[in-house]
């Protein structure tokens, strides 16, 4: 789904860089989110009442959109033709991908690592797709409810999460102790937890929908009661232990999915005390004093984990806003920052010629940098980050996803 709706970055940079800064008309404390910005979400549903038209555009993408998934079908955990090791295939399952056959070997086993490579093989095993696929468009449904009041986007973003979490014959078991197993070597492992970074999607859709019929109190408590046990196993296990561990985007990205169910479930100290450990347990260690990330820029792919990690440090000083825990302005000791590190990779977002590390693949400006340039606006600077660096790398192939639309 997520790749085949996309809009115009124009279209974004119209509606952030004009449409953002007009006043609230309506209350919003009575709108609760995590990583969602609930005040962009309250001018957009005022937009979409009032007719105005500034708001017209991002509206009719959005419905758009939305409309496309009304009629498809839910995924599931069960959908897969691979059963994991447990036999049980209500087990999330995925395959490391850069690991490959080794060519020494008559079958090829233990497999070995080739850094940034994909190994066609993992498109076998459906469940990373169709995780990020019920993720995304569980969230934008929910919003379009949210937006126009329309009971069938609540319905179907409710359906498609009650098949992926609740339903007994289709949810997933939570866990995820079987992801990115590596074939030779073993059934799963820490790093295959960079596979659910996202699953605060999930929680802000639920937080949309509470606010409809469609999703009940039942709904609410299995809800919870899912993350309960899924949070549990994630702070408990040693997969899940091990990746709170590691010095790179993944160790960020652990904290992001702590965090946020953490906040979601109500334990709001556990929250704040990961999130204040974030400036000397992930940016010190992280983000060196002139913005560089040095653990990304050693892979085979380093301009998009370093996208991806200051990302994710964005994600968790975006959860810290809620614990009173400001990481935007955070400086380490050594002046490590996460405005550094938006400062470091600004050069290359338009002239990628003179990145001085490995990237296998091509860079991709429009997917891996707009993003944080458009929190880098909102949280620092409004024309340096995002107007003037925008028209640089702007052209009709520079999209975003409709999705990115609403933090």
């Amino acid at each position: 789904m997520k790749n085949s709706l996309r809009i115009s970055v124009w279209s974004v940079t119209v509606f952030v860089v004009l449409v953002l800064p007009a006043a609230l008309t309506a209350q919003t404390s009575a709108l609760n989110t995590l990583i969602l910005d609930k005040d962009m979400l309250q001018q957009i549903q005022n937009g979409y009442v009032t007719k105005e038209m500034a708001y017209q555009q991002v509206v009719k993408k959005m419905l758009n959109e939305s409309n496309k998934l009304l009629n498809e079908k839910p995924l599931s955990v069960v959908d897969k033709s691979v059963v994991p090791p447990s036999g049980d295939k209500h087990d999330f399952l995925s395959m490391a991908p850069y690991f490959w056959p080794d060519p020494t070997k008559t079958n090829g086993l233990p497999y070995i690592q080739r850094d940034g490579e994909r190994n066609p093989e993992i498109y076998a095993i459906t469940d990373k797709d169709y995780l990020s696929k019920t993720l995304d468009a569980s969230q934008l449904l929910a919003i379009t409810y949210f937006v126009t009041g329309d009971s069938k986007y609540s319905t179907k973003s409710a359906e498609m999460i009650r098949v992926w979490f609740l339903n007994e014959a289709t949810k997933m078991n939570p866990n995820m102790k079987h992801a990115q197993f590596i074939r030779g070597i073993n059934e799963g492992r820490g790093t295959g937890l960079i596979s659910s970074h996202d699953l605060y999607k999930a929680l802000d859709a639920v937080l949309l929908l509470r606010r409809s019929k469609e999703w009940t109190r039942t709904d609410d408590q299995n809800f919870r009661k899912w993350f309960d046990e899924y949070f549990t196993w994630l702070t408990t296990h040693p997969y899940g232990k091990d990746e709170s561990g590691r010095e790179n985007n993944h160790g960020t990205w652990y904290d992001v999915q702590a965090a946020s169910i953490a906040l979601f479930l109500g334990k709001d100290e556990f929250a704040k005390n990961l999130l204040e450990m974030v400036k000397e347990k992930r940016i010190t260690p992280q983000i060196e004093s002139d913005g560089k990330l040095p653990n990304e820029l050693r892979r085979t792919r380093s301009w998009h984990y370093s996208c991806m990690n200051l990302c994710a440090f964005m994600h968790l000083a975006l959860l810290g806003e809620h614990v009173h825990v400001d990481l935007w302005n955070y400086q380490s000791k050594q002046g490590g920052s996460i405005r550094k590190a938006v400062d470091y990779l600004l050069p290359f977002v338009s002239d990628s010629s003179k990145w001085g590390y490995k990237q296998i693949t091509p860079f991709q400006s429009e997917s891996e940098s707009v993003w944080f340039l458009h929190m880098a606006e909102k949280k620092y600077d409004k024309k340096m980050y995002r107007s003037d660096w925008l028209k640089k790398i702007s052209s009709d192939k520079n999209t975003i996803s409709v999705y990115d639309l609403f933090y």
